[in-house]
């Protein structure tokens, strides 16, 4: 009998452990959202997944120990997914403010405490500090996130605002255990810092023939809660202007005459009249551009058609920072303005750059590409090893830092922009 006893004992605490485990909060992100205007300063969404069906909760304050407001969350059944998706936006928050939090119930547990900082209100010159990393895809090298997870451990020893992630999250956007597992990985800075990201080739449908080329798959929308229709979007962050794009296929595009932000295409007329918006105002100090595939690249990463068709309006509006992805090697390119290259006087200084300075940001975790490009005119630098490498970028009046760093978390590059 006593036997039987531990042995009905064993199995009620496996059971519960299981239940317990799929009941856990997973996959917690941060982002800001917004169909016509987006509020850095005064909202934050939390988004979350959970196995089973538990109506979730958010509690959250401003101090870690008294969590003294709770709202409940829309929870939706993804049958792709196989799981239930939480979704929680907060309205009227402080801005320049931290603010804790923890997802879950009480009948099924909590997550741990997680914090978050509202943006600086719009205009205000105030210190910025983003993540930039990209192409965190699970390919060679990657299968089970381990690069990820390494990049991840270092980005979390800084402190930021908001990450930048400049797409291909994933190695295939159509296979539901990739997005869980690297949501689950990226958990530990997703969860304290907004994540706004554009789309990868990855991440989108490369079938020419499908309605939705170049559009992410359907588990995209259930997962993301970014602005506008979460492929073009924009949002002030103090005095800086962001704009992400989604730059599709535009490899395979190019090929089949698709190439996205064709002249006059809706997508082009939405991005000039956003440009147009953001050099009017005089709040903005800073305008910064990203997308996956990069304006300028070494090697079959250079898209001409998507140049020829961004180039324009980023001449036009002079943005002043081009943040890119997909060729899995750090890049760092000359302030370009029309057919014209700006050699800067010193390698780490764009003093009143009068061009725009292109970035494309390696990778953090997809295979790596192998290097080359160093005696391209319009390249000022990229390393002659591969490297894994994620970016800190701080904005603090007219003056903008960018440091880059390797897995290791040595610093590879660094540069400043100066307006003064």
């Amino acid at each position: 009998m006593k036997a039987l006893l531990k042995i009905s004992v064993f199995l009620s605490l496996f059971l519960f452990n299981q239940l317990d485990a799929k009941a856990q909060p997973k996959g917690i992100h941060l982002s800001w959202n917004g169909r016509k205007e987006v509020n850095t300063s005064r909202t934050i969404a939390i988004t979350w997944m959970n196995d089973l069906p538990i109506k979730g909760e958010l509690v959250y304050g401003k101090d870690s120990l008294n969590l003294n407001k709770k709202t409940k969350a829309k929870v939706e059944y993804v049958e792709a997914l196989m799981t239930h998706i939480n979704k929680v936006t907060l309205n009227k928050l402080t801005p320049a403010t931290y603010y804790y939090y923890k997802v879950g119930s009480e009948e099924n547990g909590w997550s741990k405490v997680y914090k978050f900082r509202t943006g600086s209100k719009n205009g205000d010159k105030g210190k910025i500090v983003v993540g930039i990393w990209s192409d965190t895809q699970n390919n060679g090298g990657n299968y089970n996130f381990e690069q990820t997870d390494t990049i991840v451990k270092q980005l979390s020893k800084s402190a930021f605002y908001f990450t930048i992630h400049n797409g291909d999250m994933v190695e295939n956007g159509s296979v539901v255990k990739n997005w869980k597992d690297l949501f689950n990985i990226t958990q530990p800075i997703n969860a304290n810092y907004p994540l706004m990201s554009v789309t990868g080739n990855h991440d989108v449908v490369n079938d020419t023939a499908s309605p939705i080329f170049q559009k992410p798959f359907p588990i995209f929308y259930d997962l993301m809660n970014l602005p506008n229709n979460q492929l073009n979007y924009s949002y002030d962050y103090g005095n800086t202007h962001f704009i992400a794009i989604n730059s599709g296929w535009a490899e395979g595009a190019a090929k089949v005459g698709k190439v996205l932000f064709e002249e006059n295409s809706e997508e082009y007329k939405w991005l000039e009249s956003d440009l147009k918006n953001a050099r009017k105002n005089k709040k903005v100090n800073w305008i910064i551009l990203y997308s996956h595939y990069p304006v300028y690249s070494f090697g079959f990463s250079h898209i001409p058609t998507w140049q020829k068709h961004l180039k324009p309006l980023v001449d036009k509006y002079e943005v002043d920072l081009y943040l890119a992805g997909h060729r899995h090697v750090y890049e760092r390119h000359k302030a370009i303005r029309g057919s014209e290259i700006f050699e800067p006087e010193n390698q780490h200084v764009y003093f009143k750059p009068k061009g725009t300075v292109y970035i494309t940001n390696g990778s953090c975790g997809g295979n790596l590409t192998g290097t080359g490009g160093q005696n391209q005119s319009d390249m000022i630098f990229t390393p002659k090893e591969k490297n894994y490498s994620y970016s800190i970028m701080t904005i603090e009046g007219n003056q903008l830092n960018y440091e880059v760093y390797n897995k290791q978390g040595n610093k590879i590059d660094y540069f400043t922009i100066s307006k003064d």
